[in-house]
């Protein structure tokens, strides 16, 4: 078996047969991630032709993919099964599920820190590494200096998004805010309107995030603050998940 061809395959006849359509968008993901391994097997095929022996096929995927891809077997068994074309020497035996083995460039460089003092200028120098995006959820946003680094940013051609929460002490920065950046206030919400968004973080280029209990207001440089920081993409994507959440939840002004 041409491994690389098989699996070129299933990737076609996920995206032109009908007959998968509505498995397509669960299964595209996980395939284009995946390798075929090939294990011919001494046992020879039951009813098949003389001499032919069963081969099994095993479909090696990055392990963050595993769970779906167990969840998924029996569509990828039937992938698998209708694509196969056995041969004089083989038949298809069993199907399995790997991991995908790491190779040492796809191991990815990964970086967690905290600090308690000098956060502003922690926080000003991670948006002035920003290249692409920034994405900041923050519950109050009034500190001059940091809006300052964003609107040099976005000057810069950096894509700046925010979500702050609906405050008195926000409402005076709206207009600046609103008319610069793609912002969105999360309104008070529950029983009395008791609840509030209160996150603080910072995605810079899906790349690296700045978290903690730190405002973006001048009063936070006189408390005691905490700002974790991460160069690590899998942690950087949770809170990319929960910012798009929570964009969902907002209005513009």
């Amino acid at each position: 078996m041409n491994t690389a061809m098989f699996l070129q395959t299933m990737l076609e006849v996920l995206k032109y047969d009908s007959k998968f359509k509505d498995k397509k968008s669960g299964l595209l993901p996980i395939l284009r991630r995946a390798k075929i391994n090939n294990l011919p097997q001494w046992e020879f095929v039951r009813g098949g032709r003389s001499g032919q022996r069963y081969e099994n096929v095993e479909l090696r995927v990055p392990v963050p993919l595993l769970d779906e891809a167990n969840a998924a077997f029996d569509d990828l068994y039937e992938l698998i099964e209708y694509v196969y074309e056995e041969s004089d020497d083989y038949g298809l035996g069993g199907v399995s599920i790997c991991p995908q083995i790491l190779s040492p460039d796809q191991v990815e460089y990964k970086e967690h820190d905290v600090v308690f003092t000098e956060i502003q200028e922690t926080i000003i120098q991670g948006i002035r590494d920003a290249k692409y995006t920034i994405w900041a959820a923050v519950a109050w946003l009034s500190n001059q200096a940091i809006i300052d680094e964003l609107l040099a940013k976005k000057k810069q051609g950096v894509h700046v998004r925010l979500i702050i929460s609906e405050e008195s002490s926000n409402r005076p920065f709206y207009q600046q805010l609103s008319e610069n950046f793609d912002l969105m206030l999360i309104p008070h919400h529950g029983w009395d309107d008791w609840n509030r968004m209160h996150d603080k973080f910072c995605i810079i280029d899906f790349e690296y995030v700045m978290h903690g209990s730190y405002n973006w207001t001048k009063a936070a440089n006189y408390n005691d603050e905490t700002l974790a920081t991460a160069l690590d993409r899998d942690f950087v994507k949770k809170f990319s998940d929960e910012f798009i959440r929570l964009y969902g939840m907002g209005r513009r002004v």
